[in-house]
């Protein structure tokens, strides 16, 4: 079922009525199929989130009447990153939108060796855009509300320096996969480092890595670990690893 969620840029304390305009509001209206006395909730993306009721509707616009705010929810206590090495458009939407889903903290688009594509700066601006645009409605479908942060870095070296977590009380983990029978499973990692706030994970383009980039990886204090006995396409893997980090470390696992 479509979840009645919608985001808006923000809503002024006290403010009675809001109006949604554009795709929104065609969303709304054309797709939903909603009209007045319905209800629905509003998120800006930041934390904060609202519930109304729909009180008026033309062919470009909703009308809709803020009745309460609503409290921070649905959140992973784990502040988890994924870095993903720059893939067809597509695959990289589709990760940004399950990731999402997932409870990723923020999501890093970023060039190494290997990777087919790359992005010019203005391009880059107008990736993150869309990514931003698909994660807001991952965001309101599965009743998150925080948008996870949005980065596309230019060079691998430039990204391995960036202090990804830096300021993040508790544990840190830096998590590299590879396809390497011999790396650790991500269970023996949880096993030695079983309570975790803030964890990177990285995945590589789908020509793998160069000896030179592990080193470099290695070098700044990343853990390589594989995924499975299996092969998997870049974004399954992006997935799997989310889902299985979030199990052993974030809110998917009992003992949260």
């Amino acid at each position: 079922m479509t979840r009645r969620c919608f985001f808006i840029e923000t809503v002024e304390p006290d403010q009675g009525c809001v109006v949604l305009t554009g795709q929104t509001a065609h969303h709304i209206l054309s797709v939903l199929r909603m009209g007045t006395g319905d209800a629905l909730e509003l998120r800006d993306g930041r934390g904060r989130g609202w519930k109304g009721v729909i009180v008026g509707g033309q062919k470009t616009s909703v009308r809709v009447q803020v009745n309460e705010s609503e409290p921070l929810r649905n959140e992973s206590p784990l502040k988890l990153t994924l870095a993903m090495a720059m893939a067809r458009s597509d695959r990289m939407d589709q990760v940004v939108r399950q990731a999402t889903e997932l409870g990723v903290h923020r999501f890093v688009g970023y060039r190494s060796q290997r990777s087919q594509y790359g992005l010019s700066d203005a391009r880059a601006r107008k990736r993150c855009e869309r990514w931003l645009r698909i994660a807001r409605e991952a965001m309101c479908q599965c009743g998150r509300m925080i948008v996870p942060g949005i980065t596309y870095v230019p060079d691998l070296t430039e990204f391995i320096a960036a202090q990804w977590g830096a300021g993040t009380p508790g544990n840190f983990l830096r998590l590299l996969a590879s396809e390497e029978e011999q790396n650790s499973a991500l269970q023996d990692v949880w096993q030695s480092t079983p309570v975790c706030d803030a964890i990177l994970t990285v995945i590589g383009p789908e020509g793998g890595w160069t000896e030179g980039e592990l080193e470099e990886f290695a070098a700044n204090g990343f853990r390589t670990v594989h995924l499975g006995p299996r092969i998997l396409r870049l974004e399954t893997a992006a997935v799997a690893f989310v889902a299985v980090v979030q199990m052993l470390w974030g809110d998917l696992s009992s003992r949260r």
